[in-house]
């Protein structure tokens, strides 16, 4: 078995280590200001329908909710048909209703868009691992000075969800979801023109 001294961090790994640790979570910064939590029970996976709507699927059924509001629009019990509609690949899901297809992220599925077109970006990170933390970076300024790999990356404080953790923006870039086996929490902002 490999020791501990076998793989040392490197001064620069602990320094960003120390740095992740000290993070305090808080809300996602400005234009973040929206938060829906969708609880649910067991999820296994998430992602996006065209409506920017969020499909969460768990072992006993599936549903779809507005992701603007939290209202759910679609809730499916029967586990049968939910587990018939993930692909071979557990990379995607079609929806029973109308056979939209949905790439979905989650515990052994894919993972979520990480990056908006215009710059923000969500990424999981293990601070005090297995323990996880999502945080997302402000947009690089072209021109700026270089920045160090937390300078401009904020932790963001989950209200509802522990264990496993998976992040992404919808395609629309208007949303980011932090997914875990307690549900969803959802994260919008007031959208402008790229």
């Amino acid at each position: 078995m490999a020791k501990r001294d076998q793989f040392p961090l490197t001064p620069y790994q602990l320094d960003i280590l120390k740095q992740a640790r000290a993070m305090k979570p808080s809300d996602p910064p400005p234009p973040w200001s929206n938060r829906v939590i969708v609880p649910a029970a067991g999820v296994l996976a998430g992602g996006w329908d065209k409506n920017d709507n969020i499909v969460l699927i768990s072992s006993d059924g599936y549903s779809l909710t507005n992701s603007a509001n939290g209202e759910q629009l679609v809730r499916n019990r029967d586990s049968e048909i939910t587990f018939k509609s993930i692909s071979v690949d557990y990379l995607s899901f079609k929806m029973p209703n109308n056979d939209e297809e949905i790439r979905i992220f989650g515990l052994n599925a894919g993972d979520g868009i990480h990056i908006t077109q215009d710059g923000w970006i969500l990424e999981v990170i293990y601070p005090w691992w297995p323990l996880d933390a999502v945080i997302i970076r402000t947009p690089f300024v072209a021109g700026s000075d270089l920045h160090a790999y937390l300078d401009r990356a904020h932790m963001i404080k989950l209200t509802r969800l522990d264990g496993w953790l998976k992040c992404g923006f919808s395609p629309s870039n208007r949303y980011f979801a932090v997914l875990g086996s307690g549900g969803a929490e959802i994260f919008s902002r007031e959208y402008h023109t790229l």
